[in-house]
């Protein structure tokens, strides 16, 4: 049977994108260029676009990402230049307050027309927002404790006149935020652990999935689907995917082979460093740790070859893990974004997985 996916990208905002590498395409981090990706994305038929949330870079000769746009006024900007796809920042619970992000996301709904979307993030890098003072040391369920009276008290700011609202983390006295959104934004939760994921499908519409590669992807997938049955609520599943394209698989491999060659030692090591300081539960961080030990700019995960060769490894993993949506990472988002919305989706067509990219005739 045809499995439907919804295809995002998970646009460039720090500068050298998502390689680790001096041999990489050097992306810059500029309005610019994210505006020229996501319009591409959504003359392409992409269904969203979506943007990280990063306060310190990782140096090294690279310098990756000590340089990146803010992810909640970039994609407002976005709206602006486009008008169907989908539009997602990325929101740290620990740095935002609930009641700023609900007036500042009412905002973003109108500019965008009803495109915004939150990713929700209860953890992530102790230096990042340690720089700042804001990174709270709460262990594994703290932190879902804490994003769990945060999206409590957004939604009633979102819904009700008055909040008064005397919570563990934060404190709302007879609190008014108006406009209100036109309807409750669709948020997406980056979760693998059991706490995650309920926190996720209780509150959230999305489980957004990393993995170390296809099995693991099918494994963490298929245990959304459990969580979301024992909680009696359905979910959606979105997977992450690096993608590496070429002609022939030989010159894929030739592209990843010419990135490690380039990798950035220093800039792995101040990764693994600072996820280091991380609970160990946190399995993003260990994942981050695990890839600095790799001495690898492209991880084993990644999906490398002809779009052929890709398309058939992406599907694999769509149908054994019944997956939702499948958000996209390439080394250049203009020529590699090409390949995938044109040629990638036309394979995992041929292969049962459509998508609207497919479907578009662009």
């Amino acid at each position: 049977m045809t499995k439907e996916i919804e295809l995002g990208v998970f646009i460039p905002v720090g500068n050298g994108g998502w390689i680790i590498s001096t041999t990489s395409p050097q992306l810059p981090a500029s309005y610019e260029y994210n505006r020229q990706v996501t319009v591409l994305a959504e003359e392409l038929g992409f269904d969203f676009a979506l943007s990280m949330a990063k306060w310190r870079g990782f140096g090294g000769p690279s310098k990756h990402w000590d340089v990146t746009l803010e992810s909640f006024t970039t994609m407002t900007g976005l709206a602006e230049a486009t008008s169907r796809i989908k539009l997602w920042c990325t929101i740290h619970t620990m740095v935002w307050h609930p009641a700023v992000v609900a007036k500042m996301i009412a905002t973003f709904d109108q500019v965008s027309g009803g495109r915004a979307g939150i990713n929700l993030v209860a953890g992530s890098n102790p230096s990042d927002q340690g720089q700042m003072g804001l990174w709270r040391d709460l262990d594994h369920a703290g932190r879902y404790g804490l994003a769990e009276e945060w999206i409590t008290v957004a939604k009633r700011l979102w819904t009700e006149e008055r909040v008064t609202h005397h919570g563990q983390f934060f404190d709302l006295e007879d609190c008014m935020s108006n406009p209100k959104p036109a309807a409750l934004p669709p948020i997406l939760c980056a979760a693998t652990s059991d706490r995650g994921f309920r926190f996720t499908i209780e509150n959230c519409d999305v489980c957004f999935m990393g993995a170390t590669g296809a099995d693991e992807m099918i494994s963490v997938a298929r245990r959304a689907r459990e969580v979301s049955a024992e909680v009696g609520k359905p979910t959606k599943t979105f997977g992450l995917f690096s993608i590496i394209p070429g002609e022939t698989d030989a010159d894929a491999q030739r592209r990843v082979d010419l990135y490690n060659e380039g990798v950035d030692m220093t800039a792995l090591a101040n990764r693994s460093r600072e996820y280091g300081q991380d609970v160990p539960q946190n399995t993003t961080a260990k994942r981050m740790i695990d890839g600095g030990k790799t001495g690898l700019a492209v991880t084993k995960a990644a999906l490398i070859g002809s779009p052929a060769t890709i398309a058939e490894r992406l599907a694999h993993v769509v149908h054994e893990g019944d997956i939702d949506g499948a958000v996209v990472i390439v080394p250049d988002f203009i020529d590699d974004l090409e390949i995938v919305g044109r040629e990638v989706t036309r394979e995992l067509a041929e292969r049962d997985v459509a998508t609207a990219a497919s479907m578009s005739g662009v």
